[in-house]
């Protein structure tokens, strides 16, 4: 999905059906924030949809891992600034006073990722700043096995995603998604498989690593989006964290 089929990616979620999300996200910054035009670095950008919806009121950066997904955000955020880079390594020399790292923190697989992530973000957070992260799951609200699909159509072409998410081991921080997609085009149909590893794990443990990093948290009700890729599968809270 993120390198030879990211091209189907507006395709299969696609930006407009962010706005509702992405204008939660955006309240919850700016109630924390106050009224202004903020500067915000998100990290793991993917294709950028939901960013496209908070470019109105704030100064965007985006750092994300994949080159083929930065440059599906490119095109779509043309006035916004994009690095190639790990959420977990990346250094950049401004801060902001906003962080976003939306569900692309799923693929921390381990306490020590996580703790990489959170202090990428503290380094780029002025003082006062607010992160906010957005994890599919929980390990409180995770059910296993899970099977999410739909379909899509663009101009003449038709995706049907079929997603079986389960724990294969649960003495560990991490569980598998394996995705059948169903490409029917101009040249006929295809079928391609992909297999996702991602990390699993309980509030607690969130909260205590964001601690370590320094951050005060709180957890916000984030509601479902039915429109939206997963259809409504995913959710649980939003994790609010402000540099103490």
């Amino acid at each position: 999905m993120y390198h030879d089929l990211a091209h189907l990616w507006p395709v299969i979620s696609p930006p407009e059906e962010y706005a509702e999300e992405a204008g939660h996200l955006r309240e919850t910054f700016l109630d924390r924030l106050g009224p202004g035009r903020h500067s915000l670095l998100e990290l793991g950008v993917g294709g950028g949809h939901v960013l496209s919806h908070l470019t109105q009121v704030f100064d965007a950066t985006a750092v994300d891992l994949s080159p083929d997904m930065l440059a599906l955000s490119e095109r779509l955020n043309p006035g916004v600034e994009h690095h190639l880079g790990d959420m977990r390594s990346v250094r950049l020399p401004q801060t902001f006073q906003a962080v976003l790292i939306h569900d692309a923190v799923g693929y921390m697989l381990t306490e020590d990722d996580l703790l990489s992530a959170f202090r990428t973000a503290k380094a780029h957070l002025e003082p006062g700043g607010v992160l906010v992260v957005a994890p599919d799951w929980f390990q409180e609200t995770f059910q296993s096995p899970s099977v999410l699909h739909w379909v899509n159509r663009r101009d003449d072409l038709e995706v049907t995603l079929i997603e079986y998410v389960h724990d294969p081991d649960v003495t560990d921080t991490t569980i598998e998604s394996i995705f059948f997609y169903l490409i029917n085009g101009p040249g006929g149909l295809r079928v391609e498989q992909d297999r996702h590893l991602t990390g699993l794990f309980p509030k607690a443990t969130w909260r205590r690593l964001l601690g370590e990093v320094g951050f005060a948290t709180e957890e916000i009700s984030y509601p479902s989006y039915q429109d939206a890729y997963g259809q409504g599968g995913y959710g649980g809270n939003l994790i609010v964290a402000t540099l103490r």
